[in-house]
């Protein structure tokens, strides 16, 4: 059963952060060498600009995001994944926007994220709604990409997208606090996510990973967003045909 998705705006993040913080993960579905051996086919992928955002998280959990840390975080994310398949064979380079492009790239992610979340909702085994013979038959498409890929002389799409909270001092030493005192009510540290996939220019989703981890990261310096795309990437397929 091929979905497409619809032009809708969806709100999936928290479950994409329940699901992976609850320690559930994408099971294993019957065609995946099949879609594995069809993303290693893959010789030049293009790599939509990350939407990332961060935030800085108050001690009252009060979220606010900043502009210039979102531009560090997109920044480093985006060097750190292109270096991070370099080093397992896969070429990748940022796709260049234009008008027309940009525009294209909007809407290539905001039909991703509807997709994305059925995913979700119906593969990972844990979900309340997990449908056996989804994954069974994984077959997922945004539509054909074709235009936007071969005008960049692409053979797939990378979508990344993802957020960081950086606690505050604040909140930092409520933490302090709250561990001093076993009455406390626990407080999580900002939660790291980033979210990316591949799909090929038919729009065919070919390869997806989500990881987040609390507290240990920070999006705003490169040598933990390397650390941190390397755990995201271990499962990427290889650039070996």
């Amino acid at each position: 059963m091929r979905l497409y998705a619809k032009k809708i705006p969806v709100h999936y993040l928290v479950l994409s952060l329940l699901i992976l913080l609850s320690g559930c993960v994408p099971a294993i579905q019957t065609n995946q060498d099949s879609l594995e051996k069809r993303a290693r086919g893959l010789t030049s992928i293009k790599m939509i600009t990350p939407d990332i955002k961060v935030y800085s998280l108050s001690a009252g959990d009060i979220s606010e995001k900043r502009d210039d840390w979102s531009a560090a975080g997109r920044k480093n994310a985006e060097k750190a994944i292109i270096e991070g398949l370099k080093e397992k064979g896969v070429r990748v380079s940022l796709l260049k926007e234009n008008a027309r492009t940009g525009a294209e790239c909007e809407e290539v992610l905001a039909l991703y994220k509807a997709v994305i979340e059925s995913v979700y909702t119906h593969t990972v085994m844990g979900s309340p709604n997990f449908f056996p013979d989804k994954l069974k038959d994984f077959d997922y498409t945004v539509g054909s990409l074709a235009g936007v890929v071969n005008r960049n002389k692409g053979e797939g799409l990378l979508i990344v997208y993802g957020s960081d909270e950086i606690s505050t001092g604040g909140r930092k030493a409520l933490r302090v606090v709250q561990a001093i005192n076993p009455f406390a009510a626990p407080q999580l540290s900002g939660v790291t996510f980033i979210h990316v996939a591949l799909v090929d220019a038919s729009g065919d989703l070919l390869w997806w990973r989500g990881f987040a981890d609390s507290g240990g990261y920070d999006l705003r310096d490169y040598e933990s967003t390397k650390e941190f795309v390397r755990r995201l990437l271990e499962e990427f397929p290889g650039g070996k045909g």
